[in-house]
């Protein structure tokens, strides 16, 4: 039986169908083909996803902080960025730098761009707290870029060249304003390269407010998970602000969103959840500290 189309044809299922449709409504050959092509030309904007092959299981990325990852279902999930951010002096580079050494310990490749800090000064930071940040530099594991002018299109290059499995960014602020930082092209390709190449970063933000005011930036908007570090008070007879971090984002991962203590140490940020204060007074203490700031606000309006 002779079979419409010959055994040779290059064209596939979808192809002979399309092409059968227009036939019907069109006839000739000539605009049959053409409508044909356009029609199938078209299908490059629809996005192919094949479900079948996408794994199931989120595969996690260690966070490096003592504690952090049992509350993240085991660290933050690969090729997320994370936003670090909270008011000044409260530890965000820090907890930066122990998250990449967390990763050259495991025979990642790692880079920091810092846009404030030197590289000498941030490797001193790097030393003082007995990390052989060194060595790591010199096996090729981890580059750091201090006060950096690099170009969106420089960093990209730098990330080509390097393969990392983590970035961080310090501090985005001094890089683009928080209402300009969502839409810029240049920022989106940087933000398209690592989400393409599965690379786990972190972006260091500013907050000018602390952990009691509910109030987001479009860098918050963006990444995919959000940690604040703050300093609370926890007692009236000891005044010494207590370090706390929050949870308050971080998709594909169900989170505890209690502030919760911890400390820094001589090997850096420490013991997280490992104090005897029950999360209770933390919640109360910043909730007085947001009726105070609002009974302030309201004080000064009338």
């Amino acid at each position: 039986m002779k079979t419409k189309f010959p055994i040779h044809t290059t064209l596939s299922a979808d192809a002979i169908k399309v092409l059968e449709r227009y036939e019907k409504e069109l006839g000739a050959k000539n605009v049959v083909l053409e409508k044909a092509l356009l029609n199938l030309d078209n299908t490059r904007f629809k996005a192919k996803l094949d479900t079948q092959n996408i794994d199931r299981l989120i595969k996690r990325v260690d966070s490096g902080i003592p504690g952090l990852d049992d509350f993240l279902e085991g660290g933050y999930p690969k090729g997320f960025a994370v936003v670090v951010t909270g008011p000044p002096g409260t530890g965000k580079t820090t907890f930066s730098m122990q998250f990449l050494m967390e990763g050259v310990k495991n025979g990642e490749r790692c880079i920091f761009f810092s846009f404030e800090e030197r590289a000498q000064q941030l490797v001193q930071h790097f030393m003082r707290f007995g990390w052989d940040v060194g060595k790591y530099i010199d096996d090729g594991y981890l580059e750091i870029f201090g006060i950096s002018m690099l170009t969106s299109e420089e960093m990209m290059e730098i990330i080509d060249s390097h393969k990392p499995d983590r970035v961080v960014f310090d501090s985005l602020n001094v890089i683009s304003a928080p209402g300009d930082f969502r839409t810029s092209t240049s920022w989106r390709a940087v933000h398209r390269l690592l989400k393409k190449n599965l690379i786990t970063s972190i972006l260091v933000t500013e907050k000018s407010h602390g952990i009691d005011m509910k109030q987001f930036d479009e860098f918050d908007f963006l990444g995919d998970g959000i940690i604040f570090l703050d300093f609370i008070q926890t007692n009236d007879i000891d005044t010494t602000p207590m370090p706390v971090m929050s949870v308050q984002k971080m998709r594909a991962t169900k989170v505890d969103h209690t502030p919760q203590p911890f400390r820094f140490t001589n090997t850096g940020i420490a013991k997280y959840r490992a104090l005897s204060n029950p999360s209770q007074i933390l919640q109360d203490k910043i909730a007085k500290r947001r009726s105070e700031r609002l009974s302030h606000v309201s004080s000064d309006e009338v």
